[in-house]
């Protein structure tokens, strides 16, 4: 509730001086809901201090999920040195699968994140892609169009070739793709889709937020109050 530490707080309840609504804790790691239960450390009454809300992006690294738990025991983004110090619990806004790699907006502030996701308002997000081959006028207006997959049509889409690229005994080509929805694996399901493989995914950008070309991967850094104001403005609030 933001006026201890887990230490001192597993200290206090050792010792019985925490209660809840009027019953003396017991159990480390009780549970209580912020909103109804009253709890009292020595018999005066906490109120919870809200924690500031926070914006940073992360670069994250290739073949680490976007998640808090793994039943596999994979590496997650919580489990990146940098991450493990932060002072306070923050949430991805949205999702990067395993193989791709970039910017992942991280935040507190729930509303926000709830409004950069939502299908209402198309936030742009752009992915530069690397796949095997390359794509032919058709496959690149089917993109662009919008195409049928599993889940239903896809949206419109910006798509723009950057150069080819030497891929051993292949070659394949890098594209710049710009998306305005969230759905699972999408980038990578419209070029499965005309059938070619992805094989390097990297978002490069979130509304206005640009990935930096000097924030290396697995390291993070706050947003400007420029680029908050942005993304706020982009969803309405």
């Amino acid at each position: 509730m933001g006026v201890a530490s887990r230490r001192e707080a597993e200290t206090w309840i050792s010792e019985g001086r925490v209660s809840v609504n009027g019953q003396v804790v017991t159990e480390l790691g009780r549970k209580i809901d912020a909103d109804s239960d009253q709890v009292t450390v020595d018999s005066k009454l906490v109120v919870a201090v809200a924690p500031p809300r926070v914006y940073w992006m992360l670069n994250k690294p290739d073949e680490v999920l976007t998640t808090r738990n793994d039943g596999f025991q994979r590496t997650t983004i919580y489990d990146l040195p940098k991450l493990k110090k932060l002072p306070f619990l923050v949430a991805p806004v949205g999702r990067l699968d395993y193989r791709t790699e970039g910017l992942l907006l991280l935040t507190n502030d729930g509303e926000l994140a709830n409004r950069l996701t939502h299908p209402k308002y198309q936030v742009a997000r752009q992915y530069h892609v690397l796949i095997t081959g390359k794509l032919t006028s058709e496959d690149e207006r089917g993109i662009t169009r919008g195409v049928e997959l599993d889940d239903g049509p896809t949206g419109k889409a910006e798509l723009r070739y950057a150069h080819g690229k030497n891929l051993g005994q292949s070659r394949g080509s890098w594209y710049a793709v710009t998306v305005f929805e969230g759905r699972n694996r999408l980038v990578r399901r419209l070029f499965e889709h005309f059938g070619h493989k992805v094989v390097r995914l990297i978002r490069v950008s979130y509304g206005d937020v640009r990935l930096p070309e000097d924030l290396i991967p697995g390291e993070y850094k706050q947003l400007t109050s420029d680029q908050i104001k942005s993304l706020k403005h982009l969803t309405g609030l």
